[in-house]
Parts: structure tokens; C-alpha cells; sequence
């Protein structure tokens, strides 16, 4: 079995019903997870995404790295206590650009994790997960345009660190 890191969009589940269920588009796959006896478990971010950590064959998590929308972290990083030493600048903007696409500010990041190559590679994988997953904003129906707004106030978010404990 092998271990995957994601950020993954929120779907929304039987349309037509009002109101709408929404839940994570790593359910997608749960079928295909379990059947390679695998595991997965996500904590809501910002960006109405999720970071999720997946235990699963390593073709599995392949076909998962295709899903449309689907943002896989680098699996030279697994654990939270990996180094980033070894980041290199293409990967620290990967990184970077998918936390600022979540929503975080450019303050937000540089103050978690440095502003530059030379900081990140300071950290560990578990300090970017933390920081990338300090808040999320409550959901809410708009009925006038049937779509699910990602708009209100900020909520608690579960702990990557708990994330990664769950599925080892």
C-alpha cells in the first residue's frame, strides 16, 4: 500500500434535491480505495476544498492524481515529519500557487513557511499541511442560482496532523 496527499474540490451529489448535498470528490473513488484495502480522510479547507490523505495501491492513487480538479502534493512527501529540504524552486511555486489558489494571502504563507526557497526547506510537510489548513468558510444555498455558495463565516477546521493520523 502507499500514501498520497491531496487537495481535492467539494461536488455537489444528487441535483434536482433542494437543498443539495455537497461532499468531497474523493468519495468518487472510495470504492476503488476499499477494494485495495485502503483508507482515506479529509479535513475541509478554504477554496470549498479538501486536503485529503489516501492509503491506497499505488495504481489507485495514480488514477486519482488524473481526476479533473484534483491537486496532488509532491509523494516524496508523505509523512508530516518529512523534510523539504530537498523542495526545489518549481515545486515551492507549485506549492505556493496551489495555497494561494486556496485563498490563504501571500502574508499568510510567508509568515507559516518563509519567503524563500532557502525557509521552506527549513519545514517539514506537516508545516505546510497546517498552514493550508487553518480555516474553511460555512457553505450555504442559493436557491435564486441553485448553486452552493462558499461564503460565510469561518469555521473550524479538523487538523491535517489528525488527517494523517487516521490513515497510516
Amino acid at each position: 500500500m502507499s500514501l498520497g496527499w491531496f487537495v481535492v474540490p467539494y461536488k455537489r451529489r444528487n441535483p434536482g434535491e433542494t437543498p443539495p448535498e455537497r461532499y468531497c470528490a474523493m468519495d468518487d473513488f472510495t470504492a476503488l480505495i476499499r477494494a485495495d484495502g485502503g483508507d482515506w480522510d479529509e479535513t475541509e479547507i478554504l477554496g470549498d476544498k479538501a486536503l485529503v490523505k489516501v492509503r491506497a495501491s499505488v495504481g489507485t492513487l495514480t488514477t486519482i492524481s488524473g481526476a479533473a480538479g484534483f491537486f496532488t502534493i509532491p509523494t516524496k512527501w508523505i509523512e508530516m515529519q518529512d523534510s523539504l529540504v530537498s523542495m526545489t524552486a518549481g515545486e515551492r511555486n507549485q506549492l505556493s500557487n496551489a495555497v494561494l489558489g486556496l485563498g490563504y494571502t501571500q502574508a499568510e504563507l510567508d509568515a507559516a513557511m518563509g519567503d524563500t526557497l532557502a525557509l521552506w526547506r527549513t519545514h517539514v510537510l506537516g508545516d505546510l499541511l497546517a498552514m493550508a489548513s487553518t480555516r474553511r468558510l460555512k457553505p450555504r444555498y442559493d436557491s435564486g442560482t441553485d448553486t452552493i455558495v462558499v461564503d460565510g463565516s469561518v469555521q473550524p477546521v479538523k487538523s491535517a496532523a489528525l488527517v494523517a493520523e487516521r490513515v497510516q
